[in-house]
């Protein structure tokens, strides 16, 4: 498989929440789930909120954030930790009210690593947090 094809493409990241297991426990990370379309390339946790997402220098992540029971929201408010401050990758919000998406490209200038982020959720006003990974082949 030509890996520089593969680093052309954008990974996409769905958190699944159970929002009334969330804030009924206090507890997020015992109630989100985690999978991407890179597998293939190494992804690991599938299922698990420190999802260890795979990707290349240059290559694009998409993360988008659904409960469980439709009758609950969630919603992405922001990405903190390693990724931020060393600007690696940035997520933006796009896409409208019904369809928001963070997108960012990986920018860590050829460096290999893994980098540990956290991103913060929105559920009926409260935020929680939880900390995937992104490692860089």
């Amino acid at each position: 498989m030509d890996n520089s094809v593969n680093a052309l493409n954008s990974i996409d990241v769905l958190i699944v929440v159970d929002v009334v297991g969330a804030l009924a426990s206090g507890n997020l990370s015992n109630n989100v789930y985690l999978v991407d379309t890179n597998k293939y390339m190494g992804s690991w946790n599938q299922g698990h909120c420190e999802l260890g997402t795979v990707c290349h220098d240059t290559q694009r992540i998409n993360w988008r954030v659904v409960p469980i029971s439709p009758s609950t929201n969630v919603s992405i408010v922001r990405f903190t930790g390693e990724i931020i401050s060393k600007q690696v990758c940035v997520p933006t919000k796009q896409g409208e009210i019904d369809d928001e998406y963070w997108t960012a490209r990986m920018q860590s200038r050829g460096v290999k690593t893994t980098y540990q982020y956290a991103c913060v959720l929105s559920m009926n006003g409260k935020e929680m947090t939880f900390d995937p990974y992104i490692k860089v082949i």
